[in-house]
C-alpha cells in the first residue's frame, strides 16, 4: 500500500477491559505503540458495553469482579457485535469455557492470552487480523 493512502486510514480501534488499572495501562501503552487507538476500561458495565462503539478488537480479562469476561461476551453476542475479540486470563479454565461460548454464540474470536503473556503474542494476534 503507498505511504499517501496508509497515512490516510484512520487507526484501528482497540477496547481493552480488564478489572487491573496498571495492566489496562501497560496493554495501552504497547498496542498504541503498533499504531492502534485503545480505550481502557477497568469495570465492565452492561449500560457500558451497550453503548459501545464498535471498536475494531476487543481484549476481554475472563476473570473480573461484578460482570465478568463470560457476562460481558453474552452481551457482545446479544448485541452481535462484530468485533475481533481476545480473550485474557491466567485460568486455563475459564479460558476453554469462554472460548467454547464465543465460537456457539457466533463471536468472532481472533486469539487467546495466557498470562502472563509477552509482546510478541499480542502483535501476532494483532498482526493474524
Amino acid at each position: 500500500m503507498p505511504q499517501e493512502a496508509q497515512a490516510l486510514r484512520p487507526a484501528r480501534r482497540v477496547l481493552i477491559i480488564d478489572d487491573e488499572a496498571a495492566f489496562c495501562r501497560f496493554m495501552a501503552r504497547l498496542i498504541s505503540s503498533l499504531g492502534y487507538e485503545v480505550t481502557t476500561t477497568c469495570q465492565a458495565k452492561c449500560a457500558y458495553l451497550d453503548e459501545l462503539k464498535e471498536p475494531d478488537i476487543v481484549f476481554i480479562d475472563m476473570m473480573m469482579p461484578g460482570m465478568d469476561g463470560n457476562e460481558v461476551l453474552e452481551v457482545l453476542a446479544g448485541h452481535k457485535v462484530k468485533s475481533a475479540l481476545v480473550l485474557m486470563s491466567g485460568a486455563d479454565t475459564s479460558l476453554s469455557k469462554a472460548e467454547d461460548y464465543a465460537k456457539q454464540a457466533d463471536l468472532r474470536l481472533i486469539g487467546i492470552l495466557h498470562k502472563p503473556f509477552r509482546l510478541g503474542d499480542v502483535q501476532s494476534i494483532l498482526a493474524a487480523d
